[in-house]
């Protein structure tokens, strides 16, 4: 047999292999959806202790925002959620092992995972913004100047390194902590910390850090529908403060009190 039949014949070879594998991939995809909806429940991985994004109420309820949007998906899925309460560094472990179908839980984009674990559509960032209540700030021009807060030795104070290295004459000052800087009129703190404090306005975000859902890499079908609600919640906005324009929660005065049940 010539060398050039046998390349031949590997290749075949490889191409079926490589079909195989899709179509392998594709079925465990759809198999795991029909599961979940022959079962009833989308069982949900999050770490319940991370407001207002998962806590747990007085009366032992899930709330916040993570379980609002794990309980849409669940509903738009003709599905009940189950929320299995996991500490954070064992998320991934549960997903991997099909102790839970899908991770909701203030869960930050990591491109080392993408081999094992598919993302869905970020419905929030979490990095680094610029924020103020002056008036006399509208944009990263405007801090020229002015002095801007950060919590020593925080990635807020890397971030605002970085905006003086484009507008030399602001001057950093690091505070003790978050908060302290936070209450600032000129700050640098990251998504999360910034709601809680409303009246606030946001000038720009300096570094992003989305959240999203993950699902294990296989389960294509699961990670369709989720995009799909999250479609539509941000389309209607629907729930509290999700992913408005331009990239952080549009809030109310309390965003505890945006969750109450």
């Amino acid at each position: 047999m010539t060398r050039t039949r046998w390349f031949f014949i590997l290749g075949a070879i490889v191409l079926l292999a490589i079909v195989i594998r899709m179509a392998v991939v594709y079925r465990q995809g759809q198999t795991g959806l029909a599961e979940i909806q022959r079962r009833g429940t989308l069982r949900v991985g999050m770490d319940a202790a991370f407001p207002p994004f998962e806590t747990v109420d007085a009366d032992g309820n899930l709330i916040g925002l993570d379980a609002d949007i794990a309980r849409a998906i669940a509903a738009d899925l003709g599905v009940r959620a189950e929320f299995v309460n996991i500490g954070f560094d064992g998320l991934y472990d549960a997903l991997k092992i099909g102790r839970v179908d899908v991770v909701v839980s203030g869960l930050p984009i990591d491109p080392l995972r993408t081999r094992d674990v598919s993302y869905s559509t970020p419905y929030f960032n979490a990095g680094q913004m610029l924020i103020t209540t002056r008036s006399d700030v509208q944009s990263v021009a405007d801090v020229a100047g002015k002095t801007v807060a950060v919590e020593w030795g925080s990635m807020a104070e890397l971030a605002a390194r970085k905006l003086k290295a484009t507008v030399p004459t602001m001057t950093i000052s690091p505070q003790p902590d978050a908060e302290t800087a936070l209450n600032a009129d000129l700050a640098v703190v990251d998504g999360v910390l910034r709601l809680n404090r409303p009246q606030a306005r946001t000038v720009a975000v300096l570094a992003d850090n989305w959240y999203a859902a993950a699902v294990n890499i296989e389960n294509s079908a699961l990670l369709a529908a989720i995009n799909r609600t999250l479609a539509a919640i941000k389309n209607s906005q629907s729930l509290c403060g999700l992913a408005v324009p331009p990239s952080e929660f549009s809030h109310p005065p309390s965003v505890e009190s945006c969750y109450a049940r």
